[in-house]
């Protein structure tokens, strides 16, 4: 097969095209239950979510089920995630991939074809086990295969194809919207996004290896022949052989000064294994609870239910956010290599308090229908701050600062504490709203602001760093307050690769030239 035999510059660009692809599934299946809550023939099916047509005690009852039913899907992809921590480095990143396709591809044929709220439960839970997969892993592959100027784009470039597969299902959904009581209108988008998971799992075994779970498994040669393709040159070349040199370093440091401890996230190990640790997970915890996704699962319930927009308004600003969510990450995937992961952390901090405090302000009076019709600009607002810096960043950001030894475990529990916050995000909004009303905008306010100042303190920059350079700011750091101030002063290391290949390429061209001389009559 052709994707078998691409090289340089084209393999990385469809490696990242295949973990986009992933991504699409992630986005799509996040967002898909939000146009079916108050879908009538979904409801027909479904009447023990109903939050539309009932109300007091029935409602608050049927708002419990609603929340449960959405927020599972969130507890199976933190279960698929925190799988990989045990399967990761067993399998290799490229079959973990592959399982994960396919028991999303059980999960949604079983989504796809329930005649009862259980089975529809079952298929949530099991597809979430696949796309978790797919959230632990793919970022972690694309880092560990690209180089350090292109890292940050490739990774981006998947949440650009999530969000787009958030807008994707929010548009489809709406035009399903008219197929009136016909369960088309459900089952079809539901069964749609199995063609995301049939394309990740066709590709991604012609893919190579990740060249640094080679190193980590023995199986350097395998290791020098995936870095070789990869930069399209000689497996022989200086280029190849410095760069395997500082992964072979880097691991044999963790086994000469940490022993086996160095295969534990949490132990307190030169490398700052905890500290690591704690920073990846922190990091996903506090993007989740930024409460972007109160907008992502609810938006259409709330503009119905508490704006009182008829179900076509209220899908159409449901689209036109996703929509202005997939320009800004687009947007992200410009800035990440440019601006640097802490800048962009920082500002969608700040944006997402701005836009959380705003909406309870806005919120607080709902009789007044032009400032609670105002807060939908805080909506657009908190959809182009999160994409920016806190959508895929922190799942980047956890694959970049883990240590080769316990990356897979490190990536596993970041990704899976990501999903298990949406899950209780996504579980108690319903009850949020129904109780405490605009003031459950004020709790994710506080935490966005909490999030700007871990961010800038804690949290040091890599761009353009290699994955090896990023251990030596961790070990140079004395405590967690230190570690920004060492990443600051800490030259970068990848000028001399650039330096070395430089140089095998004037060796090579005055060889080419001295063979031509020697040619001549």
């Amino acid at each position: 097969m052709a994707l078998a035999k691409l090289r340089g510059k084209k393999l990385g660009r469809v490696i990242g095209i295949i973990g986009a692809v992933g991504f699409i599934l992630q986005g799509y299946d996040q967002a898909v239950a939000n146009g079916l809550l108050t879908l009538a023939s979904f409801i027909a099916v479904f009447p023990q979510i109903d939050t539309l047509n009932t109300s007091g005690a029935q409602k608050s009852h049927n708002s419990t089920i609603q929340g449960t039913t959405v927020a599972i899907y969130e507890v199976g992809c933190a279960l698929g995630a925190f799988s990989c921590g045990f399967l990761g480095d067993r399998l290799g990143r490229r079959r973990t991939i592959f399982l994960a396709g396919c028991i999303a591809l059980v999960g949604i044929i079983i989504q796809a074809t329930p005649f009862s709220l259980g089975q529809l439960i079952a298929g949530r839970v099991i597809t979430g086990l696949g796309v978790g997969g797919f959230t632990a892993t793919i970022p972690m592959y694309v880092s560990e295969s690209s180089d350090a100027e292109a890292r940050g784009r490739m990774v981006l470039l998947q949440g650009w194809f999530a969000i787009g597969g958030v807008a994707f299902a929010t548009w489809l959904e709406f035009g399903l919207y008219y197929a009136g009581t016909n369960s088309a209108s459900w089952r079809f988008p539901i069964a749609f996004q199995a063609i995301f998971a049939l394309f990740v799992v066709s590709c991604i075994l012609f893919m190579p290896e990740s060249p640094r779970w080679l190193a980590k498994v023995g199986r350097i040669e395998e290791a020098a022949e995936v870095l070789a393709r990869l930069e399209d040159v000689s497996v022989d070349s200086e280029h190849v052989a410095q760069e395997l040199e500082i992964i072979r370093q880097s691991l044999a440091e963790n086994e000469q000064d940490e022993a086996s401890a160095s295969s534990s996230p949490f132990a307190r190990t030169k490398n700052r294994h905890l500290h690591r640790t704690v920073l990846a997970i922190g990091v996903n915890i506090l993007a989740q609870m930024t409460g972007v996704n109160i907008i992502t699962f609810y938006s259409d319930t709330i503009l119905e239910t508490n704006l009182h927009y008829s179900g076509t308004i209220a899908r159409i600003v449901s689209g036109c956010l996703q929509i202005w969510q997939f320009f800004a990450a687009g947007l992200a995937v410009l800035l990440i290599d440019r601006f640097g992961r802490r800048p962009l952390l920082i500002t969608a901090a700040i944006g997402m308090t701005i836009a959380q405090t705003c909406l309870a302000g806005l919120s607080s009076d709902l009789g007044n229908t032009g400032a609670a019709g105002a807060s939908i600009a805080f909506y657009f607002v908190a959809l182009f701050c999160f994409p920016i810096g806190l959508f895929l960043v922190p799942f980047m950001y956890a694959a970049e600062i883990a240590p080769l030894r316990t990356r897979a475990k490190v990536t596993a529990m970041s990704a899976a504490s990501n999903w298990i916050f949406s899950f209780v995000l996504a579980e108690v909004s319903p009850t949020g709203f129904a109780n405490i009303g605009y003031k459950y905008y004020i709790v994710y306010a506080c935490i966005s602001a909490f999030g700007l100042a871990f961010f800038y303190f804690f949290c040091p920059e890599t761009k353009g760093r290699t994955l090896e350079e990023i251990d030596e700011i961790f070990v140079n750091s004395k405590s967690f307050f230190d570690t920004v101030q060492v990443a600051k002063e800490m030259p970068y290391q990848t000028e001399l690769l650039a330096h070395a290949e430089d140089t095998e390429k004037m060796g090579m061209e005055a060889e080419r030239i001295e063979n031509v001389a020697v040619e001549k009559p």
